[in-house]
């Protein structure tokens, strides 16, 4: 059973597509793991179409962690490559949620135009516990500049990200984590589900 799944997901990461904004990036992963996501990606509006992510993440340490990821989709935003850097300013602590700020840098070919973006994601998250099960929600307000390559034109543009991340028990795989993710326009940007699974590999 370990050795299908294993196979799926390496299958699953070989065709790629698009990505989240937060994904597991606040997750509280154990220290020195590699975390392998793939990701379902439903693009409802500016672009509408379905793909999916490969995501790779590497937490440094308490407060610092990387991913890179790369995807394709079937719709106008044809292919993407993604980079981010996620800081911890405040710990999940009690009563206490965690505040995190995201860097972001993407790349992507949007209906025949490469578009190189940079911003950050400011981030609320704090882990509950639903019947036994432990959880992770957050909420995010990302906020980009955008660079046309092919109009030298720019825009601006800003986001509400929400979603959740948590343990998944599947068969002998005990350290799966899923995640969900809807992202809303607040201005200049667009909408889209995501749904998610990593694994944490030595």
């Amino acid at each position: 059973m370990k050795k299908l799944l294993l196979g799926f997901l390496c299958s699953v990461l070989t065709t790629g597509a698009m990505a989240s904004t937060i994904g597991v990036s606040e997750h509280p992963f154990t220290m020195n793991k590699h975390i392998v996501t793939t990701e379902f990606n439903n693009y409802l509006n500016n672009g509408t179409g379905m793909g999916l992510t490969a995501r790779y993440l590497q937490r440094v340490n308490q407060q610092l962690s990387f991913d890179a990821g790369f995807g394709f989709t079937d719709g106008e935003r044809a292919s993407k490559v993604m980079a981010g850097a996620n800081m911890q300013l405040i710990p999940d602590y009690g009563r206490q949620p965690s505040i995190a700020i995201k860097g972001l840098l993407e790349s992507e070919n949007y209906d025949g135009s490469r578009i190189n973006s940079f911003g950050a994601a400011p981030t609320i998250s704090k882990g509950f516990s639903f019947w036994g099960n432990e959880a992770f929600p957050y909420v995010a307000l990302p906020v980009k500049v955008s660079l046309n390559t092919n109009e030298n034109t720019y825009e601006t543009s800003t986001a509400v990200a929400m979603g959740a991340t948590g343990n998944l028990h599947v068969g002998g795989f005990r350290d799966l984590v899923g995640n969900i993710e809807a992202n809303f326009s607040l201005r200049n940007s667009y909408a889209a589900l995501v749904m998610g699974v990593s694994l944490p590999i030595q």
